[in-house]
């Protein structure tokens, strides 16, 4: 179980085959409770993030096994990968990104960084300024809408592209709401997408960079967002780097607890 800042996810295995998944509202109290998870059929649980390190050692009888949360992302998002080095961006409420190194049977997961924008900032931030907190819909109005009518292109300020960055290149997120200007919902929804998208892609480029990896492995809520993890993978790829988003790529971090710890 992964106990994330929104939502708690649950994976439940039968040796090394998903048996099934399941999504809670991390404000549901109830869910905390252990106890309604153990029964005659699970012999271990696996918890990570949030505060699973306050969870007892056992719960009737049944290990409780506390994962670091570095290794669940790591593992989660690699743990069908062939051995290289990755990095992992886990898009949750905020973005975590983790630097992996598979070599054979050993896998060494290091914190790199992140960034506070995440799907909690988007959903936040379209709640305000549209009155919509479904995601779905975020996406769909957005959809309809130009990103152009509320950003500030690199053109716009300085008449041109600059260095490796194209003239039609985000220069300033939103930066054209301090103007009087016209645009619609579509448009504004479509500049949150942007914003997020953008922001996400850079960090993860630079951390990239930094730790000397080709390959960008995507995970967490945020990649059922299509119209994001295209434009995180638009930046990755303008500075050559791949990025993949494996399957059960929202449930990677619940899915890395158990392979963590084997």
């Amino acid at each position: 179980m992964d106990f994330g800042g929104s939502t708690i996810d649950a994976v439940f295995w039968e040796g090394d085959r998903i048996l099934k998944v399941e999504t809670f509202e991390a404000c549901d109290v109830e869910v905390a409770d252990l106890s309604r998870f153990a029964n005659d059929d699970v012999s271990k649980i696996y918890v990570t993030g949030g505060k699973s390190r306050f969870f007892t050692e056992e719960v009737f009888g049944i290990p409780v096994i506390k994962v670091s949360e570095i290794d669940a992302i790591g593992r989660g998002g690699t743990w069908r990968m062939a051995d290289g080095k990755w990095l992992v961006v886990s898009m949750g409420t905020g973005t975590c990104i983790v630097s992996v190194d598979c070599r054979q049977d050993v896998v060494d997961c290091k914190h790199v960084g992140g960034t506070g924008i995440g799907g909690g900032t988007f959903l936040a931030l379209a709640r305000e300024l549209l009155g919509i907190s479904d995601l779905d819909e975020i996406l769909r109005i957005g959809a309809k809408g130009s990103s152009q009518k509320v950003d500030l292109s690199v053109e716009d300020i300085v008449g041109g592209g600059i260095g490796r960055i194209a003239a039609d290149s985000t220069a300033s997120n939103l930066g054209r709401l301090a103007r009087e200007i016209d645009f619609d919902d579509e448009d504004l929804a479509a500049g949150l997408i942007n914003l997020i998208g953008q922001t996400i892609g850079s960090a993860a480029v630079f951390a990239a960079q930094a730790e000397k990896v080709s390959q960008i492995v995507l995970i967490g809520k945020l990649t059922k967002a299509k119209a994001v993890t295209d434009i995180i993978k638009r930046i990755a790829e303008a500075y050559d780097f791949e990025v993949f988003i494996p399957d059960n790529a929202n449930f990677a971090s619940a899915i890395g607890a158990k392979f963590a710890r084997m």
